[in-house]
């Protein structure tokens, strides 16, 4: 037993270490997606678009894109892997909405399988997927350059 708890604290903190230098989070500069990129031992890429770019970051088993404006600011974020990413790191300061948004939906609606789709004032989210294949999206439409549509984010 002394040996599986050991295990279990060395994988937890080696998990909390690479996931808490956190991710450029929604609405706010996308000036730490390099150093992210680099903290977390991921591979990154960058793909333009018509007055956005997407910083893509894959690491273990997860893909990651964050959607930038042209102002730099990170407008959306897309993810698709074996679970789900640290989404009060990746939602930034609207974790909170998202979250309470959430108790709201889980309180009125019932369990289906369908993605679930939770908007909320400020931001829309859609979750899905089941052990070992998820996949959501985040956007603040307020922010979504004319150029992209909802649908665009994948």
């Amino acid at each position: 037993m002394q040996i599986w708890f050991r295990t279990a604290l060395a994988i937890l903190l080696i998990h909390s270490t690479a996931v808490t230098s956190g991710w450029a989070a929604l609405g706010q500069s996308v000036a730490s997606v390099e150093r992210d990129r680099a903290a977390m031992g991921g591979e990154g890429q960058t793909k333009p678009g018509k007055g956005y770019s997407i910083e893509t970051i894959t690491v273990a088993g997860m893909t990651v894109k964050e959607y930038v404006s042209s102002g730099g600011i990170v407008f959306a974020v897309a993810w698709r892997g074996i679970g789900a990413p640290d989404l009060p790191l990746l939602f930034g300061s609207y974790f909170d909405e998202y979250r309470e948004g959430l108790t709201a939906f889980q309180n009125k609606k019932p369990r289906i399988r369908k993605p679930m789709v939770l908007k909320t004032a400020h931001m829309v989210v859609e979750r899905a997927g089941h052990a070992r294949s998820m996949w959501g999206r985040a956007f603040i439409p307020t922010l979504l350059p004319t150029t992209i549509s909802p649908e665009d984010i994948q």
